[in-house]
């Protein structure tokens, strides 16, 4: 019977990981192994890729959900991370009224400046936090935007591509303060 159980439960992983689905139109019980499925069979990394695309497994922000998402499960782990801060840019851009032609670590500087009263600097903050916070998307915009643009990066590592896809939703859940 403990045998059952474990068979049973390691059945119902697979499923839930999309590694094995239900045959549409077959008999209840018929299954099969998805795309997904055969990937992962073939990545010596398998349970990293696994845990790494259930923390993606979030109510994403709707400006990166769709395409960062299908980035990663098509396992383009550099892509989905250049999309990611590449929208981050393009907002702060967008809402700070620059043109295209601000970019970059720059454009970061420029939109949340307390020196300088940026577009998009928050006045009811204290100074430090203001800094703080001009730092963390200039920061996060050269750390992970900045190093695809210019070369190619190897997230070889699963994990770290999701976690800095998670930053860029949380600068972009930020910036949506600033939405009218």
């Amino acid at each position: 019977m403990a045998v059952l159980r474990a068979l049973g439960e390691a059945y119902d992983w697979l499923v839930f990981n999309g590694l094995l689905a239900v045959k549409p139109g077959e008999a209840s019980g018929f299954t099969y192994i998805t795309k997904r499925g055969r990937k992962v069979a073939d990545d010596p990394d398998a349970a990293a890729t696994i845990r790494a695309t259930r923390r993606l497994d979030v109510d994403m922000h709707p400006l990166l959900a769709e395409r960062v998402r299908r980035q990663f499960l098509l396992g383009e782990y550099e892509a989905a991370v250049l999309l990611a801060f590449r929208e981050v840019e393009i907002r702060v851009r967008d809402l700070s009224g620059f043109d295209d032609s601000m970019i970059g670590v720059p454009l970061m500087q420029e939109a949340f400046s307390p020196d300088k009263a940026g577009p998009l600097l928050d006045s009811q903050l204290e100074r430090g936090e203001q800094l703080a916070t001009m730092y963390l998307f200039a920061g996060a915009i050269g750390a992970f935007k900045n190093p695809s643009s210019h070369r190619q990066v190897d997230y070889g590592d699963p994990t770290v591509a999701a976690e800095a896809i998670l930053l860029a939703d949380l600068l972009m859940r930020l910036l949506d303060r600033y939405q009218a």
